[in-house]
């Protein structure tokens, strides 16, 4: 794991309910190097605590391959 975490600060789109919460977390936590997700639903406001490799394209695409959208970093 990285020894530099980066906070980064997500919106979801087209997220309805908090299983869909749940399952972006689940998605997000298997990259190697996320340290923590929190997703506050019905704001849809997503935080992430992750290594500084991981780039913010990885993130999107993990959550634009669930059929969501997403914006930011915010």
């Amino acid at each position: 794991m990285d020894a530099q975490l980066t906070a980064t600060t997500l919106t979801i789109e087209g997220m309805d309910c908090a299983g869909c919460g749940r399952k972006i977390e689940r998605a997000l936590r298997d990259i190697d190097g996320v340290r923590d997700v929190s997703l506050h639903y019905p704001d849809t406001t997503l935080g992430i605590l992750h290594g500084a490799a991981i780039s913010p394209d990885a993130i999107h695409e993990r959550v634009v391959a669930r059929d969501y959208g997403v914006r930011g970093p915010t």
